[in-house]
């Protein structure tokens, strides 16, 4: 679904600021990706590319079989911040996406009430945004790019801003979503716990000029709960991950 060749980004042209060099990726239908490494490594910019917001400085990118070169509803992208409109309720904020396509309320009021219900906000339609917690707001956030039913959803590390009790329930819920709807996700993020914990593969990527060193398929049971967290298989692949990063650290 996600293809990558030899892609590369450069900020600044000739002579300016390689963040990407080289990346070769693919992430087939229904898998679940994590991009894994340090911060301004080029995680944030390979999802920028996937969704459309930034041109690539050589290489290819394909959707589908089809080359990228703009955002589209078929890849959804939920930030950091969940960006809400403070005026609008949980509701509407939710079906802003498909109002300003200009579709019937009847093509898709089913699908957001379900959605709702599926992060636990069925009983929030009307509040405002002000009235929620850091992750109430941010499951609204992922219930407005998943009412829009993508095909890929692109994660930069969603659950970054939030404390560490409210983290584990997000990333909880997000596995529970993910196994409901097994949509296709690439998510960036630079804890390994989360990568390992959320992934079916995790991609480890160096320091500047980002490049993915390791491709480490997650043999983990599912479905999958927090309490992974504290398993011997959990363990192995951190202690494998945790020496990939050094050993890309210190070959950079």
């Amino acid at each position: 679904m996600i293809s990558f060749s030899q892609v590369s980004k450069r900020y600044g042209g000739k002579g300016g600021v390689l963040a990407l060099d080289q990346v070769d990726l693919t992430v087939a239908e229904g898998e679940f990706v994590a991009l894994l490494g340090p911060s301004g490594c080029g995680k944030s910019t390979l999802l920028n590319l996937v969704a459309g917001f930034e041109p690539l400085s050589s290489g290819q990118m394909l959707f589908d079989g089809h080359r990228v070169d703009r955002p589209g509803p078929e890849r959804a992208v939920v930030f950091q911040e969940a960006s809400l409109l403070p005026w609008l309720s949980v509701w509407d904020n939710v079906v802003f996406g498909p109002e300003v396509q200009g579709l019937a309320s009847r093509d898709y009021h089913e699908r957001a009430t379900e959605i709702l219900k599926l992060v636990g906000l069925d009983q929030f339609h009307h509040a405002l945004p002000v009235q929620l917690s850091g992750g109430m707001r941010q499951r609204v956030g992922i219930a407005r790019a998943l009412v829009m039913q993508p095909k890929a959803l692109l994660m930069d590390e969603p659950f970054g801003a939030l404390d560490a009790q409210t983290r584990l329930s997000m990333q909880q819920l997000l596995l529970d979503v993910w196994q409901r709807l097994k949509v296709t996700v690439l998510f960036v993020t630079h804890d390994i716990d989360e990568a390992i914990l959320l992934a079916d593969r995790v991609c480890v990527m160096t320091a500047r000029p980002g490049r993915i060193t390791r491709d480490i398929p997650i043999a983990l049971r599912r479905p999958r709960s927090i309490d992974d967290l504290t398993n011997a298989d959990f363990m192995h692949f951190k202690a494998e991950i945790m020496a990939d990063m050094r050993g890309a650290h210190a070959a950079h």
